[in-house]
């Protein structure tokens, strides 16, 4: 499995990505989250994908049906990621069309994604 989820706490989701990840790893992150959000409070996601390779050839990566459902949950998300993949991750996120706010940082800057989650200057 390219993709695996842990509630860290109550408020924060973390979700480790390595390799390339296959729409059925994607499926089963997004069923994660969804049984770790506690609807009475927002969560924060840390996407920890450093090694990530991209995205597997199968599956409907449109769909939006996950953001649609779960977004008014989720305050932030902070990916870790190497700068190449910035755009598409941007887009993949829907950064900007979404509430949640969305920033990426670079490889070996998880504390700093840590602080911004919790609204610490970086």
């Amino acid at each position: 499995m390219s993709a695996t989820i842990k509630k860290e706490t109550d408020d924060l989701i973390v979700i480790s990505i390595e390799g390339v990840l296959e729409y059925n790893d994607l499926n089963q992150v997004e069923k994660g989250i969804s049984s770790a959000i506690d609807r009475s409070r927002k969560v924060k996601l840390l996407a920890l994908a450093e090694s990530f390779l991209g995205w597997g050839e199968e599956g409907d990566w449109e769909d939006m049906s996950f953001m649609l459902e779960h977004d008014h949950y989720i305050e932030k998300i902070a990916i870790v990621a190497e700068e190449k993949w910035r755009g598409e991750t941007l887009m993949f996120l829907g950064a900007g069309m979404r509430r949640a706010q969305v920033m990426i940082f670079q490889p070996g800057e998880t504390d700093k994604a840590r602080q911004w989650l919790y609204g610490e200057n970086p």
